[in-house]
């Protein structure tokens, strides 16, 4: 596979976008792309820059937002079949525009084979079958007697977005399409280090959907700008409604209650700790695979799993079977289509990985820092694939590395202490699924119907529950975002963002 070209990426200037027209600024962020070296302690030349990117102040942060409540009664208007046909009209300009929007992730670190991944699941989650679903549930509407009863979802308003640092481009892109949808106008805050594929996918992409329509200027918006003044002013400003925030759990939780204060809305997309229950008559090789996914990018995707419980009988062979998965798993650049790794800034992993063997769970594998060509090295950029072995659910509970989400290539692997009855053992490891206070995905590995019927009726923690599914995957028809606990709040559920941003209305019509 071909290395980006980053001279020619070096050469775009990438505006705000307000009001309709593209915005140039006298600030501006130069991005740069990712370098790797074989030897951390070699002299690099600075790393090539990824263009120019707009840097927005106060004035166009209020200019955006009052260009969205400006749109936002017009966009509301629009008839909803138009507003549900930008989903399929952004997977054909996708398509087209693929290849350059990959070349920009990957010049950014990510690695081609989850960028690739990344297009494929919004060319899911945006065609023409699944929006005309997602329409559907946005009114419903039946006979009682010679009266009409309708219940109706409105768009709350204006809709602000705050993507996270890691796969801004995708979160930013998937919340707009979803706030548009509803009927919302949108503005998104573009992060500051990697800000090149986000303003592409949404200036060339997604806003020339809404141009063909047209849109009325100012339902999509979106500038540069570090995140702290940007929702201070969102938080102030009495024209935004909505504010869809990505992030970190703890921090996410304490703008929940800022956003109380203020009347907004939040929506919250936080940090996750999936878990995979592997039961004794599963496939063991599709477990596997799905197990693995956990180190797609260095286990710094939300959606990744972080730990698995294995039953007793399996987990032998289990772990056998994944350590020798596990060893394939090499550092590399991003343009190579076998990487899964990126590189792992600071070293919390040690004091994580510490505190599990001195309460008994064994490293079974990794845990090192590796060199570009998989050397240990204490300098090294990327963390080594790490398998951590953890007996017993007690001890589990109070493990860093079971208990919180981590961010670097680790998968604990629990084991509970054996028992002659099966169904107390799955009782025990359904109450150890809803102890985690996480919640954005469960899945299960089995060959018996009945235990997984028990597994989707007790395990009432988590967004999304899969059997015998990859984990990682977005499902046709079915929500892509909400989590319950620490991943969405108190009021967290499995989330269809149009329906989030909007607010239902009920009405009954008399003859």
């Amino acid at each position: 596979m071909t290395t980006p070209d980053t001279a020619a990426l070096a050469e775009r200037t990438h505006t705000a976008y307000i009001d309709g027209r593209d915005v140039a600024l006298r600030e501006v962020v130069r991005p740069a792309a990712v370098r790797l070296s074989e030897d951390p302690h070699a002299h690099q030349p600075p790393p090539p820059v990824l263009g120019r990117c707009a840097l927005a102040g106060p004035a166009q942060v209020r200019a955006a937002s009052a260009a969205a409540a400006r749109a936002a009664p017009p966009w509301a208007d629009t008839a909803p079949a138009r507003r549900f046909a930008l989903g399929p009209a952004f997977c054909a300009r996708l398509r087209d525009s693929a290849a350059e929007f990959t070349a920009l992730l990957v010049a950014e670190g990510c690695p081609r084979r989850i960028a690739d991944w990344l297009v494929d699941s919004m060319l899911a989650m945006f065609d023409a079958e699944s929006c005309r679903w997602y329409q559907r549930l946005m009114r419903f509407e039946w006979r009682d007697g010679d009266r009409r009863l309708v219940l109706q979802h409105h768009p709350d308003g204006v809709l602000a977005i705050n993507p996270p640092g890691n796969a801004p481009a995708f979160s930013a892109v998937t919340a707009a399409l979803h706030g548009l949808m509803a009927g919302n106008a949108v503005v998104v805050r573009v992060p500051r280090r990697f800000p090149s594929s986000t303003t592409f996918l949404l200036r060339h992409v997604l806003a020339p959907c809404l141009e063909d329509l047209p849109a009325p200027p100012g339902a999509l918006n979106f500038f540069c700008a570090a995140p702290d003044h940007v929702l201070a002013h969102w938080l102030e400003d009495p024209r935004v409604d909505d504010i869809l925030y990505y992030g970190n759990s703890e921090r996410g939780l304490r703008f929940h209650r800022a956003c109380l204060e203020h009347g907004k809305k939040a929506v919250l997309e936080l940090s996750g700790n999936d878990t995979v229950v592997v039961w004794e008559d599963a496939s063991l090789a599709d477990a596997v695979e799905s197990l693995v996914t956990a180190f797609h990018g260095s286990g710094q995707m939300c959606i990744a799993p972080n730990r698995a419980v294995v039953h007793p009988a399996v987990a032998d062979d289990l772990v056998e079977a994944l350590r020798l998965r596990v060893a394939d798993i090499r550092p590399g650049r991003p343009e190579d289509e076998a990487t899964l790794l990126t590189p792992v800034p600071g070293d919390d992993h040690e004091a994580v990985l510490a505190e599990a063997r001195a309460a008994g769970a064994v490293v079974v594998c990794g845990g090192r820092r590796l060199t570009l060509a998989g050397a240990p090295h204490p300098a090294g950029p990327f963390v080594e694939p790490t398998l951590l072995r953890v007996d017993g659910l007690a001890t589990a509970r109070e493990l860093t590395a079971v208990r919180e989400e981590t961010f670097f290539p680790l998968l604990s692997l629990v084991v509970p202490h054996p028992d002659g009855d099966g169904g107390r053992l799955l009782s025990e490891v359904i109450g150890f699924l809803n102890g985690n206070r996480y919640g954005l995905r469960n899945s299960l590995w089995t060959g018996s119907p009945a235990v997984a019927e028990r597994f989707v009726s007790g395990v009432r923690n988590g967004a999304m529950l899969k059997v015998n599914q990859p984990h990682m995957d977005f499902v046709h028809l079915l929500p892509s975002h909400g989590g319950t606990g620490w991943s969405a709040g108190v009021h967290g559920e499995a989330t269809y963002v149009f329906l989030k941003t909007s607010h239902l209305q009920s009405a009954v019509i008399g003859p």
